[in-house]
């Protein structure tokens, strides 16, 4: 797996789940941790989908963040 693979596959990967665990992102997360430029860019990319959850949250509050859930 090249790098441009790896970063594909980690789009999709969400922190603090079961994804961790999914063998799918396994060979993808240990590409990361061997290769630092990678590891940095993946670092940023959690630290950005992070922000940007959080600002969604705050802006569209639980009822809104429920029914869009629930109609995707």
């Amino acid at each position: 797996m090249n790098n441009e693979e790896a970063k594909f596959i980690l789009r999709a990967f969400r922190p603090g789940t079961e994804d961790a665990a999914d063998p799918r992102f396994h060979e993808a997360l240990e590409q990361a941790r061997r290769d630092p430029e990678l590891g940095r860019w993946f670092s940023d990319e959690c630290a950005l989908d992070q922000c940007i959850g959080a600002k969604l949250r705050a802006a569209t509050g639980p009822k809104l963040s429920c029914r869009m859930i629930a109609a995707s």
